[in-house]
């Protein structure tokens, strides 16, 4: 009997007291299979680029893991009991006969990832250009400069600018420019792979090889990084503001009781309001005389109404006389600064007014004709 329970308390020590150390190692070494996951993804691409450098790139990342040990243990014991002979009395005391122990053991392991992959065009773009960059080292082939223009992609996705400054504004991080500078991969057929490193990385793309050389693994990890961030962030959105700016029969400012259009459009938080209503420079110097010519009328107008002491011409025709001469100081700034000193852009635009910017990694431009065609009726809504 004593046996017996001394068998039952060990299984059931066994089993449940030390169910916390293979589950602390197995999620550790899950989470170091996230990471080789990623590099090995990165590896079978960069064999598929050094067979065709205009491929298309394969991501997956993994966004939920699990680990779980569900131990069990059963433990019996039986007994048998009887006579056995017969005593003085004719009767034996009752006697253990036979005695019986069952020990049973049981313990599930389940591991598991979710794996996203990515689908979205412009994140696979990035990470094309960025395959491309990382073995024309090696290969001599520069990344595509059509169609997409990576050095524009990269620009866009760290800075939000295609005229952005990378390494001015990416605090450090690694980037596209930490890509590309040296050769760190072995390429050839399968033969080609050498046999004696037990820790080789290797990635395979019908029939071509490509391995990391000794001191390749920085450029390996710099690498992975980049395309983990390609997968997972977006590109830095910019900052808006939303202009409102009623029109008169010419296309210029005025104010809302003299209006009859309106133009509005989310611009950037930099760009200048003035710089939404675009107007060729040609235009602008004709419609400047126009106004000047105007504005030498009305004078002369003034002129002869203060003569003649009339309160009440002056009063209609000073306001116009100020009008007019807002609207040239309006022209005057717009030849001297320019128009559209920046072309709008953006992320997809959900405003309804005409002139918003285009889509994302395009850009919109308002011209004279096409704010000429909001024309027609004054449209409500404050200024």
């Amino acid at each position: 009997m004593r046996l017996a329970g001394t068998g039952c308390c060990l299984l059931i020590v066994v089993s449940i007291g030390c169910a916390h150390i293979p589950l602390r190692n197995n999620t550790v070494r899950e989470a170091r299979t996230v990471t080789e996951i990623y590099q090995q993804e990165v590896l079978n691409n960069l064999a598929m680029f050094a067979y065709d450098p205009n491929s298309l790139p394969h991501f997956s990342y993994a966004n939920q893991g699990s680990t779980s040990i569900n131990d069990q243990g059963n433990a019996g014991i039986s007994a048998g009991w009887g006579r056995v002979g017969a005593g003085s009395t004719g009767y034996n005391p009752f006697n253990i006969s036979a005695l019986g122990l069952n020990l049973a053991g049981q313990r599930q392991l389940a591991e598991g990832f979710t794996m996203t992959p990515v689908n979205d065009p412009r994140k696979l773009e990035l990470m094309r250009c960025a395959y491309q960059k990382a073995i024309a080292a090696c290969t001599g082939r520069v990344p595509s400069t059509t169609c997409p223009d990576c050095q524009t992609r990269f620009k866009v996705f760290y800075t939000g600018d295609p005229d952005g400054d990378i390494a001015s504004k990416t605090a450090g991080i690694t980037t596209s420019e930490c890509l590309g500078h040296r050769c760190w991969l072995g390429i050839g057929c399968k033969k080609c792979v050498p046999k004696d490193c037990k820790c080789l990385l290797v990635g395979e793309y019908c029939g071509v090889y490509v391995w990391v050389l000794p001191d390749g693994r920085d450029e390996l990890s710099k690498l992975t990084l980049a395309i983990l961030d390609y997968a997972i962030n977006s590109a830095p959105v910019q900052s808006q503001k939303t202009v409102y700016y009623f029109l008169d029969e010419r296309g210029l400012p005025t104010n809302y009781q003299s209006a009859v259009g309106m133009v509005t459009a989310s611009v950037g938080v930099t760009e200048r309001n003035e710089s939404l209503l675009h107007l060729p420079r040609a235009d602008l110097v004709t419609l400047r005389e126009q106004l000047r010519s105007e504005l030498e009328d009305l004078n002369a107008k003034i002129v002869a109404e203060q003569k003649l002491d009339h309160t009440t011409a002056l009063t209609d025709l000073i306001p116009r006389q100020r009008a007019l001469e807002s609207k040239l100081a309006y022209l005057d700034s717009q030849l001297k600064v320019g128009a559209l000193k920046e072309v709008y852009r953006g992320g997809p635009s959900t405003g309804t007014g005409s002139g918003n910017p285009a889509g994302q990694g395009g850009s919109g431009v308002l011209l004279f004709n096409q704010m000429r065609s909001t024309l027609g009726g004054v449209t409500g809504g404050s200024q």
